[in-house]
């Protein structure tokens, strides 16, 4: 079984997300269930993610640690070639995710042995998570940390391919530039076209209605 759970630690946890990763992986009642990490700012952008997830561990049963594609991240192996770093519209990144998933659905590449995984979405497995000796403690670099535990005790470390979620990771520190108006007068006209076809499908359907009373 997998548990998906955003992490928070409070205050009187100091920041220490490694203390609570390893309190919830405390939890799960069997070595064979995973526990699925995402940040808070992060999210799945397809609607059958979980059962995809459960395919993954099916077909990559040699995995125990597996993280996901993304748009903002340091780690370029888990950055989606040429995406726009700085757009924010969800229905973007919902189209990545689907066409993610369309192509590369159960397919993880092995990461173990090379740059420490980014851990915006990280697949735990129980069993390795014991056998890693658990999450070190403290906020910063806990997911490369982890990464080198479960390689060091055996286990492989995996990106899913088919897996993508969008990361707000620290846009409010950009600049936030207002759109041009070529873009806002496009967009007028979309939204015009769009009230325009609503108005005449109402209007027939109407029309319609009057004619059979």
């Amino acid at each position: 079984m997998i548990y998906d759970f955003i992490a928070y630690a409070p205050k009187d946890y100091h920041k220490d997300i490694g203390r609570v990763y390893n309190k919830y992986m405390e939890l799960l009642s069997s070595d064979e269930d995973w526990a699925c990490f995402l940040d808070h700012d992060a999210m799945f952008t397809t609607a059958d993610w979980y059962t995809q997830l459960e395919d993954i561990i099916a077909e990559n049963p040699e995995y125990g640690l597996l993280t996901a594609i993304t748009n903002r991240t340091g780690n370029t192996e888990q950055r989606v070639a040429n995406i726009d770093y700085d757009n924010h519209n969800i229905c973007y990144h919902r189209r990545i995710g689907i066409m993610a998933q369309e192509q590369n659905r159960t397919t993880v590449t092995d990461v173990s042995k090379t740059r420490t995984i980014s851990g915006v979405v990280m697949l735990v497995k129980k069993a390795v998570w014991r056998k890693a000796g658990g999450f070190t403690g403290g906020f910063l670099k806990v997911d490369n940390d982890f990464h080198r535990r479960v390689v060091n005790a055996g286990g492989k470390v995996g990106i899913m391919k088919g897996v993508y979620v969008y990361h707000w990771y620290r846009f409010e520190n950009s600049d936030l530039k207002p759109l041009p108006i070529s873009q806002i007068k496009c967009h007028q006209r979309k939204l015009q076209r769009f009230v325009y076809q609503c108005a005449t499908k109402m209007y027939r359907y109407l029309l319609a209605l009057f004619k059979r009373e």
